[in-house]
């Protein structure tokens, strides 16, 4: 009867915290919320907003469920900061992010493969790529400014 009793508070624990998924807004425009999120990293050079054509990078044509995105990159091209920030229709998400995992996996190889300074090669190996709700968000910077990035993009869009 304790077993059971036990048991069941576990199960009654399990579930309350499975139930505890961070939910987010989506109503921040991918160009807002990178700013955000740059907006306490100081890049040499200043950064650049690409051009709408940067999707063909990702896949082959825009797809229909990607709502709006943002990509950012430092103005100096010895600099490879970059980061970039898409929204997505409801349930998405994960398919999305699988472009910008294997686009973050392509630049990664390549940079690899190039001679950079040490700084620019800490952002090679803090590369990331996260999802928060509808939107999927990858970075290339040193550890310390992804850390500030993603905080201040989570924040920002947190229920």
């Amino acid at each position: 009867m304790k077993k059971i009793r036990i048991l069941s508070i576990i199960l009654v624990i399990m579930l309350a915290l499975s139930s505890c998924e961070t939910e987010y807004i989506d109503t921040v425009s991918p160009d807002e919320l990178a700013s955000i999120g740059l907006a306490n990293i100081v890049t040499d050079g200043g950064t650049k907003m690409l051009d709408d054509d940067v999707i063909l990078e990702f896949c082959d044509e825009k797809p229909d469920y990607l709502i709006d995105y943002a990509v950012i990159k430092a103005n100096n091209a010895k600099n490879i900061s970059e980061v970039g920030v898409f929204r997505v229709e409801d349930g998405n998400a994960a398919t999305f992010k699988s472009l910008v995992d294997a686009y973050v996996e392509n630049l990664v190889e390549a940079y690899t493969a190039m001679s950079y300074f040490p700084e620019e090669v800490e952002k090679i190996n803090c590369a990331t790529c996260k999802v928060y709700g509808n939107y999927v968000i990858y970075s290339f910077l040193n550890e310390a400014d992804t850390e500030v990035f993603y905080n201040a993009v989570k924040s920002s869009i947190e229920k």
